[in-house]
């Protein structure tokens, strides 16, 4: 039987958007490592009500259908602030999901791109969904391992046909497993020696863990932490506080205050931490779906998650090279061993951050990720 003619259509009506929203769980249904997100979260991912960071970017979508079948999707996307700081004339493209069909591919790209243009782009990075707080750049290794939360997955074929559309690798993000019987790296033992000499500095370091009691107020605290210790790092935007309250309150049901670490020196909070049980371990158990038993097993499961993801670790620029880093993430290293988190997943790691690569590595934690960030000049 012939194959149906495809067609691309911008959404712009609500079957439109159900159609955009329900083709990943259609797409990956029988492929054992996805994990499907609830879909009342994606439902609010796309409202402007619940998620601050649509009311300041530029976003159009698309679907492509063959016949009544929907084959994949997409999603533009001008976010200002990346452009202005890191490369200007920049756009996004981001949810891209489809069937192994290079045309449908072709055809999502191409419509992506020509908005771009008509918005005064002349490159495009992806995929990066939204923004660069959210899931960023393509599984090119490590497809037989579940996702954790909130890092990405596709199946292998996406890198065909993001590469045959012209783009171009520009950079790799790395994950690494940490397990609590790995043994680390006399460098490591190094490190903490030399920390523990530095009286000047050490003898005033407090590390904490979150406290649930102050809870607005160490959000704010995260949050001024978050902004300035990533500041440099390549694709970082500065992130309000409104948008950073939101993922904060989406971590909420599931984190765990012992394994939110902060560093303060002299009542300064100068370093943090943070790792986030991995939430994906209960998700592939219900299919997105909360009704009719799926939130009697997410609030059950929860409290027995024993996987994680290493997500976050920031250092204020002027702590940055006093050894602060290796002795917060000792801290997490240890809360994770007293609360039986095994394994750890410790992303996304930027594979030009050497150092950062240098103390993992010395952790004894093996790379088994890789993601990519892909470019074009339109």
């Amino acid at each position: 039987m012939a194959e149906s003619p495809l067609e691309v259509v911008p959404v712009r009506t609500r079957a439109d958007h159900r159609a955009f929203l329900a083709l990943p769980y259609t797409l990956y249904r029988g492929d054992s490592c996805w994990v499907a997100p609830l879909r009342s979260v994606e439902r609010q991912r796309w409202s402007p009500r619940h998620n601050a960071s649509l009311r300041t970017r530029w976003v159009q979508r698309w679907v492509a259908r063959r016949g009544r079948r929907v084959v994949g999707r997409i999603a533009a996307v001008v976010d200002e602030a990346f452009a202005a700081r890191w490369l200007p004339g920049a756009g996004f493209f981001g949810f891209f999901e489809c069937e192994e069909d290079s045309e449908a591919a072709r055809a999502l790209f191409a419509a992506a791109e020509a908005a771009l243009r008509e918005q005064a782009r002349s490159h495009v990075i992806g995929p990066v969904n939204l923004t660069t707080h959210d899931e960023a750049g393509l599984l090119v290794e490590g497809f037989d391992l579940r996702p954790t939360v909130l890092s990405p997955y596709n199946p292998p074929y996406y890198v065909s046909l993001v590469e045959q559309n012209g783009y171009r690798p520009y950079r790799d993000y790395l994950a690494y497993l940490w397990r609590p019987r790995q043994s680390q790296s006399e460098a490591i033992s190094r490190l903490e020696r030399a920390a523990a000499r530095r009286a000047g500095l050490f003898a005033q370091v407090a590390v904490r863990a979150a406290d649930p009691a102050r809870w607005d107020a160490e959000v704010k605290t995260l949050h001024a932490l978050y902004n300035a210790s990533f500041a440099d790092l390549w694709g970082f935007v500065p992130i309000s506080l409104v948008e950073f309250g939101e993922r904060a309150e989406s971590f909420r049901p599931f984190f765990r205050l012992e394994l939110l670490i902060i560093a303060e020196v002299e009542g300064r909070a100068v370093g943090f931490a943070l790792l986030l049980p991995d939430i994906n371990e209960v998700l592939a158990r219900l299919r997105g779906r909360l009704l009719p038993f799926g939130w009697l097993r997410l609030l059950r499961g929860i409290p027995r998650i024993r996987s994680g993801r290493f997500i976050l670790m920031g250092v204020l620029p002027e702590f940055s090279s006093r050894g602060l880093a290796p002795v917060i993430a000792a801290e997490v290293q240890a809360a994770g061993r007293r609360l039986g988190m095994d394994p750890v997943e410790i992303s996304l790691v930027a594979g030009a951050n050497r150092r950062m690569r240098h103390v993992i590595e010395a952790f004894g934690c093996p790379r088994t990720k890789t993601f990519r960030l892909y470019e074009k000049t339109l």
